[in-house]
């Protein structure tokens, strides 16, 4: 199941990437040069032409893809993800951002992640303010787990560089301000598993400037 969505997330962000490739090609010209077909963004084109930045603010539910050895495990309720982006073309960017993907209880003790995650953004305009948008990067993260004696669960910090990507759909409810859907997967190296990966759904608020 979990290989099944991987597959839709990625067939979705392809199909963002495509979409984005293909309005950047049918607007190679920005807005209001000689020769453009128009804004790339409805409400504010300014907002994603090149040298246009933003920022945004997600609240989630994660997920920890660990083994939970004995007692299983009673995953997070809240992670956190805050970023900057600027686009350095009407359909492509690159983001920063740092996320806390919440304490996952197990094993009598607890495991948590932490990271800077770096991508490159692909948008695409569905029309009516709403876009679909796709990103794949890096994340450094740095991890802690905790356990009972005799748990069978290694214990310690890690740190390191891992995959991440993602996808999601985004809104523009005024000229600065959209509601945003995300998803996105990273991989941590956590202490006796250099292969963990967290996952997390939220939702969110981005403003451009």
């Amino acid at each position: 199941m979990d290989s099944l969505r991987t597959r839709a997330v990625f067939a979705v962000g392809l199909l963002a990437c495509a979409g984005a490739l293909a309005q950047g090609s049918a607007n190679p010209a920005p807005a209001g040069s000689p020769g453009s077909t128009g804004s790339s963004y409805e409400l504010r084109p300014s907002g994603w032409l090149p040298g246009g930045g933003y920022a945004g603010l997600n609240l989630g539910r994660p997920s920890y893809r660990l083994d939970c050895g004995i007692g299983g495990c009673d995953q997070p309720s809240l992670s956190g993800n805050a970023y900057v982006g600027a686009m350095f073309h009407p359909n492509f960017g690159a983001e920063v951002g740092v996320l806390g993907m919440g304490e996952v209880e197990r094993a009598g003790g607890d495991a948590r992640a932490e990271g800077v995650n770096f991508s490159l953004v692909g948008r695409a305009n569905v029309g009516a303010g709403f876009g679909v948008f796709g990103r794949i990067g890096t994340t450094w993260g740095r991890t802690r787990i905790d356990a009972a004696p005799g748990a069978g669960i290694a214990t310690g910090r890690a740190s390191g560089w891992g995959p991440a990507y993602g996808v999601g759909v985004d809104w523009a409810f005024s000229n600065n301000w959209s509601a945003v859907l995300d998803w996105q997967r990273h991989r941590f190296d956590f202490a006796g598993d250099d292969n963990a990966w967290v996952r997390s759904t939220s939702i969110g608020l981005k403003y451009r400037f």
